[in-house]
């Protein structure tokens, strides 16, 4: 999806915002401190309906005002989406109507966000690696997340059926369809893997970031490989009614990424890691473009404090051939074809003439 109209009020510490950006990049730069990436906050609030830099949204809300709001037009379809949160409670509209449902606003705008934490991709917990896999699947196989859904749910009833003492009848009816929805997210996640393997190798190519070694990823479906998901749940009841949960299944699965056979959160330096995370993010991106039924946005936070200069033109270069909107914040202007906004103290301004700074 490429905006042509972005509101924001009540957000932070940005004065009410009207933009008009360009469909190519978007180059908002100006000091630190001065209102950035809130803007990237607010369109990433309004396609996931939460924060990438805090856990309450609450918090988001402009000292004094009750509520913030966050409105963009679709350039092409000129369908509008917008949200409004208070302190309490929240309300959604797309293309006119009443909608509650996150799920409808993330299908609807789906994008990519690079932060300075990106690299927790790499070197972070799997629940990270998980997540990005989901939400792959998310945009590009529309039974996913009823997939995912239906084996949450069994999931809940199982842990609640050990946590009860529930009987082994009780617990073997639960497991069976468990096991079936296992399977299929299992399925759809490790094919997802290939496609994003082939795409990583040739986004290391294009981007010429060069690595150690040669990256490899592999889907590890949260059981032990020597046994299926059935025979695993069987063989820990005992273990997960003492612990009152279930420690095996897609949910505790793993995407192993390795460089020359080596872990890569070991194997790589910190910069490395962070080219990777870019590489990784960026694959995802170039996927959902294929295959998802709206162009991805990109949002891209201060990658100039992220790269060194060869590394960050090799990705500009990159950016910049490709066919979808990029929203990038940092301390100085960027090249002079991009659509510039400058930010100070919280005022988003369009800039037509540099030298009018």
């Amino acid at each position: 999806m490429s905006l042509d109209r972005l509101q924001i009020r009540g957000f932070r510490n940005l004065q009410p915002t009207h933009l008009s950006p360009g469909s190519g990049v978007n180059w908002l730069f100006g000091d630190n401190g001065a209102g950035k990436t809130s803007v990237l906050e607010a369109i990433f609030l309004l396609a996931r309906g939460r924060s990438f830099r805090v856990r309450k949204v609450s918090s988001l809300i402009q000292h004094g005002q009750d509520a913030l709001q966050v409105v963009a037009r679709e350039h092409q379809s000129g369908v509008f989406l917008g949200i409004e949160r208070d302190g309490e409670d929240w309300r959604g509209r797309i293309d006119g109507r009443d909608s509650r449902r996150i799920s409808e606003f993330a299908a609807a705008l789906p994008l990519v966000l690079i932060e300075p934490d990106s690299h927790r991709l790499i070197d972070g917990g799997p629940d990270r690696r998980r997540q990005y896999l989901d939400w792959q699947l998310f945009h590009v196989e529309p039974s996913y997340l009823q997939s995912w859904q239906r084996y949450a749910r069994l999931l809940r009833q199982r842990n609640a059926a050990l946590r009860s003492g529930a009987a082994v009848a009780t617990l073997s009816a639960v497991e069976a369809p468990m096991v079936k929805a296992a399977e299929r997210i299992n399925d759809l996640r490790a094919s997802q893997v290939t496609a994003l393997s082939t795409q990583a190798d040739a986004l290391l190519a294009a981007l010429n970031f060069r690595l150690p070694g040669r990256i490899g990823m592999r889907y590890r479906p949260g059981h032990p490989s020597d046994t299926d998901l059935a025979s695993a749940l069987a063989d820990q009841r005992g273990s997960d009614q003492e612990r009152g949960f279930t420690q095996r299944g897609p949910h505790r699965a793993e995407l192993v990424l390795t460089c020359d056979g080596h872990p890569v959160a070991v194997e790589l330096s910190r910069g490395q890691q962070k080219l990777l995370a870019i590489t990784l993010l960026l694959a995802q991106l170039a996927l959902f473009q294929r295959h998802a039924s709206h162009r991805p946005l990109l949002l891209l936070d201060d990658p100039v404090s992220e790269l060194d200069a060869g590394h960050l033109d090799q990705l500009l270069d990159w950016i910049e051939e490709q066919d979808f909107q990029s929203w990038v914040t940092a301390t100085r202007a960027g090249r002079n074809r991009y659509t510039m906004f400058h930010v100070e103290q919280g005022k988003v301004e369009r800039i037509q003439d540099l030298g009018s700074l």
